[in-house]
């Protein structure tokens, strides 16, 4: 089954959109990258999405009202069905792969997701999760039928509906021979622990704090008409580290919680930001050294998280292009594993997961694929170890397309 994935993190670079052939072998399931790109939002949109998420953080700011957030819906569902028509454009240039797909599974644009509950308005129900991108226009611009909200079935029975990727993780990462993590570096971190040979009821993952979140808008704000973005770290390693904003970086309550659990813009965004940079020149920071710091404190969260019994880190996302942060985070394992029993020294732990089939870029776009077709199966993808759901739910709600009753009767017979 040919299927596209999409999906827009939490840093809003652009919409990863992949083309993925999937077949099962051997009980698992096998995903080969056909073609992949990124489709920018239009700066408009994109100003407008952040716009949203900075004023619906704070308590004491009003957030945005239902018929911008609904407008939005739509039109983020336009920019994802442009971006797959986009792709299929891209990789129709191969003449014998110009079919249609037969499926597209659309995370969406998260605009909100809380775990925590503070101000709820319902009187009582506190667990909530929303993602953007409609996918009747998908649908309905594509004519292929789609997969989309995938978080909020696991929201439903009690989990906090993320991590979803480590479902692909322990599909296609765990080993015979090693104990390994999947990080992937986004706006916010994640790790998947894989123990050796586990099993699905086995598998741990969580966010461990900000990824490049803070990093991006420190950049924003203090290097205007940048690229919003530290540039494979150069400024990081132009800066030093200060020992006090950081001592106060990693004070925040929630590095000390325990999994499950997961991070987003209503922690680490705007708010938490604009702490952070008055923080660095309260205490008498550069810029080079703000950033500098705030990338060692990704690289420090990040290296407490990761078991001393870990053989390999299987790095992916857009950090993992930072050279300085993974020398950082390398840094960091060499203090941190110096004292432990670790069966390998950090020369060789932190491996891009393009040597495992998964381009770093594309991982997380591959991983929705295969969500929605499992969804598609009426199988499960989630697991309840990793988000702490009362049982595994099938994720995701299918929205027909004009081959709807085609791909069915080919599903289900």
């Amino acid at each position: 089954m040919r299927v596209v994935g999409l999906i827009s993190g939490t840093s809003m670079d652009g919409i990863d959109a992949a083309l993925v052939e999937i077949r099962e072998e051997r009980e698992r399931p096998r995903c080969e990258l056909q073609s992949f790109l990124t489709v920018p939002y239009e700066p408009a949109l994109r100003a407008a999405l952040i716009d949203l998420l900075e004023t619906s953080a704070p308590a004491d700011v009003p957030v945005k009202t239902v018929r911008e957030v609904c407008e939005l819906n739509f039109a983020v569902g336009e920019a994802f069905a442009a971006a797959a028509r986009q792709l299929l454009g891209h990789h129709g240039t191969q003449a014998a792969m110009n079919a249609a797909p037969d499926l597209i599974a659309s995370h969406g644009q998260t605009i909100y997701h809380s775990m925590q509950g503070e101000g709820s308005a319902t009187g009582g129900y506190v667990r909530s999760t929303l993602q953007i991108g409609e996918p009747a226009v998908i649908a309905e611009r594509t004519g292929v039928t789609c997969v989309a909200d995938f978080r909020v079935a696991d929201v439903a029975a009690g989990g906090a509906g993320a991590p979803l990727v480590p479902y692909l993780d322990h599909a296609l990462l765990v080993s015979d021979r090693e104990f390994r993590v999947a990080l992937n570096i986004g706006g916010i971190a994640n790790i998947t622990v894989l123990p050796t040979a586990c099993k699905a009821d086995e598998v741990l993952a969580f966010d461990t704090g900000p990824g490049n979140m803070l990093i991006d808008r420190a950049v924003r704000m203090l290097y205007p008409g940048s690229n919003g973005f530290d540039d494979d770290g150069a400024i990081a390693r132009r800066g030093r580290v200060n020992a006090q904003l950081l001592a106060w970086l990693l004070s925040h309550e929630y590095f000390n919680q325990t999994p499950p659990k997961t991070a987003g813009h209503e922690l680490f965004g705007s708010a938490f930001g604009d702490q952070a940079l008055a923080k660095a020149e309260a205490v008498g920071c550069s810029a080079d050294d703000t950033v500098a710091t705030l990338t060692a404190l990704t690289a420090q969260t990040i290296a407490a998280a990761v078991p001393p019994k870990c053989e390999r880190i299987i790095v992916s996302g857009g950090g993992s292009h930072n050279a300085t942060l993974l020398a950082m985070l390398g840094e960091t394992l060499e203090q941190r594993l110096a004292h432990a029993d670790s069966p390998k020294g950090t020369a060789s732990l932190i491996t891009p997961s393009d040597e495992f089939g998964l381009p770093s870029d594309a991982k997380e776009s591959i991983a929705f694929a295969l969500l929605g077709y499992q969804t598609l199966r009426g199988r499960s993808a989630a697991l309840p170890s990793v988000t702490g759901a009362r049982q595994a739910p099938i994720l995701g709600k299918i929205v027909p397309g004009r081959n709807y009753e085609k791909l069915m009767r080919e599903v289900w017979t």
